[in-house]
């Protein structure tokens, strides 16, 4: 069978579409409120979780008498108004970071965001180089923390109310052929070839279908019908129709819509949360056509939870596994997903049949640089579109989004043909 699938990796920016706070910087934010909450309960002086250690210096004899001397119940502060608050007077208080959550405030003050897993990796090689089995220790309480804050938000806000009818379209968009990268031409026209048989049978083998035939089982085919009949008849002696003249109809952007819809659809959600099983057809009988894939675990299961590293291709890495120290290696992604079987799903899917990429939300960092590369370098892989977004001031991060995605190939010929230009590109919404 000549198919044509899809992968849709899903990043943290799908979710910030929605409207989620989900940025680590949100998540920072919420963490200075926890420890705001705890503070005023705090029958100490100091009070301290590993991460920080907060110190009264005044004549107050606890945080709780000082904070509800201070402050009015009814309006209390933020936790990041308070921690500002605390952090600009150093004769009444004192903060005491560890060495690793001193690199992420840092970032969020100076950036005003930050990604945590690269920090946690830059720190390993640096600060925590001998002594890693300390940061794997922060950064389990960082991973905590996280999915309680990622959890509040799942519970609260996802529900089908957030769906965004121009995303679900763009999810099931049928192929534009001017995506396709020129090398993987004749596999566009084997895909056109099959879809433009005349052979009944085709159209009884299921895994022939596409997703639109799925989703619309009494659909008018009259345009592809006359497409077949005008463009692609006489047929060649073999049954098939002329690569040839299918190759003009490609060139001419006349190969109707109906035509190129992908075979089958994966959702590789690289997020810890369900935003994008929102997005999944409900086809009981056509499961196997539209398929989540929670590559990084999700919220209802914390012990799935792949948080850390993955970036095999850096020198640095190649360092760590020759020290022997299993703790350097204990959140190195490539490792942690041999704990389930999502990766091995992922890989099945993308040597079933050739594919394309969409990229929503996801930064195509080198904390997935791992997995990446194997998608986008691999065989069947045969176009990566960004959808990009519009920024404050006008302007958009295609560049940035193309910039990050070509670290995740060893071969820049192959990136230059494969990832599709800003002319044929699209915002994610608007």
């Amino acid at each position: 069978m000549n198919a044509i699938n899809r992968v849709i990796l899903v990043g943290n920016g799908f979710d910030l579409a929605h409207g989620l706070a989900t940025r680590y910087a949100d998540f920072i934010n919420w963490y200075w409120g926890k420890c705001f909450h705890h503070l005023r309960m705090c029958n100490n002086r100091t009070y301290s979780d590993h991460l920080c250690t907060f110190i009264l210096n005044d004549s107050h004899n606890t945080w709780h008498a000082f904070l509800w001397s201070i402050l009015n119940p009814i309006n209390l502060p933020s936790g990041r108004e308070f921690y500002e608050y605390v952090k600009s007077d150093e004769k009444q208080f004192s903060i005491h970071y560890s060495t690793f959550m001193k690199r992420i405030c840092q970032s969020v003050e100076l950036k005003g965001w930050v990604d945590i897993e690269n920090e946690y990796y830059a720190a390993l090689n640096k600060e925590y180089f001998e002594t890693p089995e300390r940061i794997n220790k922060e950064f389990e309480i960082i991973k905590s923390n996280l999915i309680k804050y990622l959890s509040e938000i799942q519970e609260k806000e996802i529900t089908t109310s957030i769906i965004k009818l121009e995303l679900k379209d763009k999810i099931l968009a049928p192929i534009k052929t001017r995506d396709i990268a020129i090398n993987a031409h004749y596999q566009l026209i084997d895909f056109i070839q099959a879809r433009s048989t005349l052979d009944k049978q085709h159209l009884i083998n299921e895994s022939a279908l596409s997703i639109h035939d799925v989703l619309n089982p009494d659909k008018d085919d009259s345009r592809a019908s006359e497409f077949i009949k005008e463009c692609i008849n006489p047929m060649e002696e073999n049954g098939t129709a002329s690569t040839s003249i299918i190759e003009n109809a490609i060139n001419n952007d006349i190969v109707p819509d109906e035509m190129l819809y992908p075979n089958r659809l994966m959702l590789l959600n690289f997020n810890y949360t369900n935003t994008a099983d929102l997005y999944i057809p409900k086809c009981p009988d056509y499961k196997d056509k539209f398929i989540i894939n929670h590559i990084h675990g999700t919220l209802k299961d914390h012990a799935s939870i792949i948080f850390g590293y993955g970036d095999e291709l850096d020198d640095k890495y190649t360092e760590l596994v020759k020290l022997n120290n299993n703790d350097f290696l204990h959140n190195i992604k490539s490792i942690k997903y041999l704990e389930a079987d999502n990766y091995r799903k992922m890989l099945a899917f993308i040597d079933s049949a050739p594919y394309q990429v969409f990229i929503m939300g996801h930064s195509c960092g080198n904390s997935d640089r791992t997995l990446l590369n194997t998608l986008f370098e691999h065989k069947n892989c045969l176009s990566i579109k960004p959808f990009y977004y519009i920024k404050e001031d006008g302007s958009d991060n295609y560049l940035e989004m193309v910039q990050n995605i070509s670290r995740n190939f060893t071969d820049m010929k192959l990136m230059r043909d494969r990832v599709v230009n800003k002319t044929y590109c699209e915002k994610l919404l608007g």
